[in-house]
């Protein structure tokens, strides 16, 4: 018996399937239909994208001031 190889999902796609679902134009059960996937996935790529957004808007410079402060450490 041959087995199944695992589908893998670029994150592009994911956060195109999120944001639809988000937008709620459909039920989260028409979009699984519709992209041939589990409704337990969709909600663990929802929970992931609610868990991370607010690091989308977290400040560049906090990052770069601590890896400049462990540099100078260092040397």
């Amino acid at each position: 018996m041959a087995k199944r190889k695992r589908r893998t999902f670029t994150p592009e796609f994911k956060a195109e399937v999120v944001l639809e679902a988000l937008r709620g134009e459909s039920s989260q059960a028409e979009l699984c239909r519709r992209h041939n996937l589990s409704e337990d996935q969709v909600s663990k790529w929802k929970q992931q994208f609610l868990e991370n957004a607010a690091s989308l808007f977290e400040s560049t410079n906090k990052a770069s001031e601590d890896a400049a402060e462990r540099i100078a450490h260092l040397e």
